[in-house]
C-alpha cells in the first residue's frame, strides 16, 4: 500500500505504520514540502478507515517506556522523601553550635547528583511512550495545526501554550485552536520535573560535621581517652590542695576556666533547653557563668580531642543557686545567730546550730594587724553559716574525715551508724553570709596622701535590724566606736557523684545513678569535699586556720575586681610609702556575684583539678587523671549532609505532583495501544 503527500510517497502495508512516522515527522519539525493539514488529517482518515485502532502489538520498549513514566519519578521521589527525613530534617536542639550528621553523606550526595542529572533523559524517554498511546486515541487522531504538540516537549512551548490559554488573542493566531486541556496537563507535569529536580540539589549541603558509628561498629579506638577524675582515685587528693587552685583564680577575679579537652557542659535531659541557658552554653568550650546560678548540671571527665562523645560516664551533677537578702528572718541558718558570740568570744570559730547540722562561724577584720595590708580605711565582721553535719563531733575525733567528701556522713552515739550524704534529691545545703563593713575618710584626704581617692560611701541592700550590731574598733582610742551596716547573702546547692547517660549531640545528660560507695583514701587529710562545704572553706581560706589576725576581706573585694590600691603618703618621714586604701564599699550584689563565682570554681575544680596532677598519701606526684572510657564512644568528625539553601519542603512538593502525574499518566496511556 502506498499514499503520496506532498510529493513525498510513503510506501506502506500497516496503515499504523504511516501515522506513526507523519507524527513523528511533525513534532521533530522535519520540513515536507508542500504538505497541508489537510493532508495529514487524511493520512489518519486512511489509517482509521482500514479498521486500525492503533493497536501496536506489545514489544518490549513499550513495556519499558510504560514502566519508566510509571515507576521511575514515584522511585526516585520516594528516594528524596527518604534522604530529606534522615539527613535534612534540622535539628534544632543541636547543642553549642556543632553539626550532626549521619554517616554516608557523600555517598548520599553523589548518589542524589547522578540520579537527578539522569533523571528528566529518563523521564522524556517514558514521556514518549504515553505520547504515542494518547495519539493512538480518537480524541487527539485529527490534529489540526501539529506544531501545537511542541507545547509539550519545550520550555517555550510551554510558556506560549499557558500564554495562549490564560490571555485572549485575535481570531487569526486562534485558528489553530487551542490546545487540549490534557496535552497542558502532560506539560505541567514535565514542567513540575524540570523544575523540581534543580530544586532538589539547593535542598542539602555539606559541612564539617559529627555523625556516630553504629555500635556494632564501634572500635577500641573509638572509645574516648578523657581527662578528669573517676571513681577510683576521686578521694585521692588532699583537701588544701584540691581547693588551692580554686582559691587562687577567685580572688583574683580570673576568668572562670572551661573543662579541658571538647569542654562540654551537660544539663539534665528534662531540665532547661540550651537555648535558655547563659551565652557560656552556646558554643564549645562550655563554662559556667560567673553570675547567675545553676540547675542540674553534670560534669563528667573530657575527651581530649574536639569530638562529642556518647555512653555512660562518671562526674558530678549539681545546681546551686545565690541571692541577696534584706531581711535577717530570710535566712535559715544565720537567723539561729547568738549575738553574744562576737570576734573575741572562743566560738567565734564555730558553734553549732539546727540540732548540729549547721554551723556558725565569726571572722573580724577591725584590728589594725589585718586591715593595714589591704585597706586602712576599711573594717569589717563576718559571719558565716553553713551546713556541716556534726562539725565539732567530727573535730574531735568521733567522726572521721569521710564524712565531708561524697561518703556516708558518721552519727555519732553508743550506736555506730552513718546517713547518706546529702545529693539532689535532698533539701539544698545552706551557705549563708552577713558583712558589716564600715569605709570611713580618716587618713583617706589630701592631708596625708597624694592625689586621693575619691570616696563613694554608698551602700545599698542592706540589713535593718543588724545595723550596729558590730562597731568599728579604734585600738589607740582616737575615735569613738561607729556602727558598722550590714549586707547578706543566701546561696543553697545539691551536688552529688555517680553514674550518668550522656548524649554527646544535644549536651544532655540522663539516668544519674548516685554513688554511695566512692573508695576512701588512706589519710583523714585526704577528700574531695563536697560542694556546699568546700566553698565556704575555700573563700576563707587561711582564715580558717583560727588565728584573730588573718586578713581575708581583700580576698572578696578582688574577687569581683576592686583590688587593693596602694597611694603616696605625704608624710616627709614616710615619703615613698604605700598607703592601702578603699574607696568604695562591696555591695550586696557584687557579694553575690563573689559567692556564684565561687560555686562555679570550686565544682570545676572538684572533677578536673585545673587540670593539673596530685599528690598521694605517699607524696609521689601523679599526672592528671587520664583513662580510656569503656562504656562511652566518640563521635567521628567528617563532612555530613545538612539542609541546604531551599526548604527541603519545597522540592518535596514538586517531586511529589511530578511523580503522580506521571504515575497517573502512564496507567493511563503507558500501557495502552
Amino acid at each position: 500500500m502506498s499514499t503520496a503527500l506532498g510529493g513525498v510517497s510513503y510506501h506502506y502495508t500497516n496503515p499504523d505504520i504511516i501515522v506513526l512516522q507523519i507524527r513523528r515527522h511533525i513534532i521533530k519539525q522535519i520540513p515536507y514540502p508542500g504538505i497541508k493539514s489537510w493532508q495529514v488529517e487524511l493520512a489518519f482518515h486512511v489509517a482509521h478507515s482500514q479498521n486500525h485502532q492503533m493497536a501496536i502489538s506489545w514489544q518490549p520498549s513499550v513495556v519499558l517506556r510504560a514502566t519508566v513514566i510509571t515507576l521511575f519519578p514515584l522511585a526516585l521521589t520516594i528516594y528524596f522523601l527518604i534522604i530529606w527525613r534522615l539527613y535534612l530534617v534540622p535539628q534544632p536542639d543541636n547543642a553549642n553550635q556543632l553539626v550532626f550528621g549521619r554517616p554516608s553523606g557523600n555517598a548520599i550526595y553523589y548518589s542524589w547528583f547522578v540520579l537527578a542529572s539522569i533523571g528528566l533523559t529518563v523521564f522524556h524517554f517514558g514521556r514518549e511512550g504515553v505520547e504515542d498511546g494518547m495519539l493512538s486515541r480518537p480524541k487527539w487522531a485529527a490534529i489540526g495545526n501539529p506544531t501545537h504538540l511542541r507545547s509539550h516537549i519545550r520550555p517555550d512551548g510551554w510558556l506560549r501554550a499557558f500564554v495562549r490559554l490564560l490571555i485572549p488573542r485575535s481570531a487569526a493566531a486562534n485558528a489553530h485552536g487551542r490546545t487540549s486541556f490534557t496535552w497542558l496537563l502532560l506539560g505541567l507535569v514535565t514542567l513540575l520535573g524540570y523544575v523540581g529536580l534543580p530544586l532538589s540539589g539547593l535542598t542539602m549541603e555539606f559541612e564539617t560535621g559529627y555523625y556516630l558509628q553504629n555500635a556494632a561498629q564501634v572500635g577500641a579506638d573509638q572509645r574516648p581517652m578523657v581527662t578528669g577524675f573517676q571513681k577510683e582515685n576521686w578521694n585521692a587528693r588532699f583537701v588544701s590542695d584540691n581547693r588551692e587552685s580554686a582559691f587562687t583564680r577567685w580572688k583574683r577575679a580570673s576568668i572562670i576556666p572551661p573543662p579541658p579537652g571538647a569542654g562540654v557542659i551537660y544539663t539534665a535531659q528534662k531540665g532547661a533547653a540550651r537555648s535558655e541557658l547563659p551565652d557560656t552554653f552556646d558554643k564549645l568550650p562550655n563554662t559556667l557563668p560567673g553570675n547567675t546560678g545553676v540547675s542540674n548540671l553534670f560534669l563528667a571527665p573530657q575527651p581530649n580531642g574536639d569530638n562529642p562523645i556518647e555512653g555512660r560516664s562518671w562526674g558530678l551533677t549539681f545546681s546551686y543557686q545565690c541571692s541577696v537578702v534584706t531581711k535577717l528572718s530570710d535566712f535559715t541558718i544565720l537567723s539561729q545567730r547568738n549575738p553574744d558570740v562576737g570576734p573575741g568570744s572562743t566560738q567565734a570559730y564555730g558553734y553549732d546550730v539546727l540540732g548540729s547540722k549547721a554551723t556558725i562561724e565569726v571572722y573580724n577584720q577591725t584590728m589594725s594587724g589585718t586591715k593595714v595590708y589591704f585597706a586602712n580605711n576599711l573594717q569589717a565582721v563576718a559571719e558565716v553559716g553553713y551546713h556541716w553535719p556534726y562539725r565539732q563531733k567530727k573535730q574531735s575525733g568521733s567522726i572521721q574525715a569521710p564524712s565531708e567528701c561524697y561518703n556516708p556522713i558518721g552519727i555519732p552515739g553508743p550506736d555506730a551508724k552513718t546517713m547518706p550524704y546529702p545529693g539532689m534529691d535532698d533539701e539544698p545545703q545552706v551557705l549563708e553570709i552577713i558583712l558589716w563593713q564600715n569605709l570611713t575618710a580618716s587618713g583617706a584626704n589630701a592631708n596625708f596622701v597624694e592625689n586621693p581617692p575619691n570616696l563613694d560611701f554608698t551602700l545599698t541592700d542592706t540589713i535593718p535590724e543588724l545595723q550596729g550590731a558590730y562597731q568599728t574598733f579604734d585600738e589607740k582610742k582616737f575615735a569613738s566606736p561607729f556602727p558598722m551596716a550590714a549586707i547578706g547573702v543566701r546561696c543553697t546547692s545539691n551536688s552529688a557523684v555517680g553514674t550518668a547517660q550522656l548524649d554527646g549531640r544535644r549536651g544532655k545528660f540522663s539516668n544519674f545513678v548516685r554513688s554511695d560507695d566512692t573508695p576512701e583514701a588512706a589519710s583523714n587529710m585526704q577528700c574531695a569535699e563536697r560542694l556546699s562545704l568546700g566553698v565556704p572553706h575555700l573563700i576563707f581560706g587561711a582564715a580558717r586556720g583560727e588565728r584573730e589576725d588573718e586578713e581575708w576581706l581583700s580576698n572578696f573585694y578582688g574577687s569581683i575586681g576592686k583590688f587593693k590600691q596602694g597611694y603616696s603618703s605625704k608624710d616627709f618621714s614616710s615619703v615613698g610609702n604605700s598607703i592601702p586604701l578603699q574607696s568604695t564599699y562591696l555591695q550586696a550584689e557584687e557579694l553575690r556575684r563573689s559567692l556564684t563565682r565561687a560555686y562555679a570554681l570550686y565544682a570545676l575544680q572538684l572533677v578536673y583539678n585545673d587540670g593539673v596532677g596530685y599528690v598521694d598519701s605517699n607524696g609521689i606526684y601523679h599526672e592528671i587523671s587520664e583513662f580510656v572510657n569503656e562504656d562511652a564512644v566518640s563521635y567521628t568528625r567528617d563532612t555530613v549532609l545538612v539542609p541546604g539553601i531551599v526548604p527541603s519542603e519545597v522540592a518535596v512538593v514538586f517531586l511529589a505532583l511530578w511523580a503522580i502525574g506521571s504515575f497517573c499518566f502512564g496507567v493511563l496511556y503507558g500501557f495502552r495501544r
